[in-house]
């Protein structure tokens, strides 16, 4: 029962923090150097000094550092789970980076969003195509396409497809009243348990999932 109130806690976790590689854009000036000949530079060029130099150095240095922070506080948990179940540094980094991003637009913790996707395509297929037509990491029906406000309704792209599966998501989830049951339930299509067969289980499959990225990251946390 323990393991069980843990994993739905980081279903019903809220991501707090807003994201701080905006914060890094926001604070790191435009240094905008003045073009030899150029007709938007009639002045000659004066090469910047050591003193404005040395301060440009520090204030990049401290973006790189926060995004570094940034990236240990929250991407790097999410590829530490997904990376047993893909062998491709590159696609498990760019679908942890959708998760994130995805989790805090909709106030979620990423990790609840890669205990579905787990359960929806183990396989991490961004081009997987169920029987029914389901597409992509999070499963998406195609009638979802272009409905949810994501910046693409190519489902087969990792970043549209988990947008669209993040917002179906926490939209079942506050239709239900915070009922995670109910919401994983209609996800799956499976709101009257008659969908599929066994489809009732699939709330189980999902806490499974969140029970092992609970322990995972409780490892890591470890001295």
């Amino acid at each position: 029962m323990k393991a069980d109130r843990t994993a739905r806690r980081i279903l019903t976790g809220v991501a707090v923090t807003t994201p701080v590689i905006l914060v890094v854009l926001l604070t790191i000036p435009a240094f905008a150097f003045p073009r030899v000949g150029s007709v938007f530079s009639p002045e000659p060029f004066e090469p910047p000094s050591i003193a404005s130099m040395e301060v440009r150095a520090a204030v990049l240095s401290r973006g790189v550092g926060m995004v570094e922070n940034y990236y240990e506080a929250r991407v790097a948990p999410v590829e530490r789970i997904l990376s047993p179940y893909k062998d491709d540094p590159e696609l498990v980094r760019t679908i942890s980076v959708a998760l994130v991003a995805e989790a805090e637009h909709v106030n979620m913790d990423p990790r609840a969003l890669a205990s579905v996707l787990l359960v929806e395509n183990p396989w991490l297929d961004p081009a997987a195509k169920s029987p029914v037509g389901a597409v992509g990491l999070m499963q998406v029906m195609p009638f979802h396409a272009g409905r949810w406000g994501c910046e693409s309704a190519d489902l087969a792209d990792v970043r549209a497809n988990i947008c669209h599966g993040a917002r179906i998501f926490a939209r079942y989830l506050e239709q239900n009243r915070g009922n995670v049951d109910r919401a994983l339930l209609a996800y799956n299509g499976c709101v009257r348990g008659t969908n599929t067969p066994d489809c009732h289980l699939y709330p189980g499959k999902v806490y499974t999932n969140a029970g092992r990225a609970a322990m995972r990251n409780w490892l890591d946390e470890l001295p």
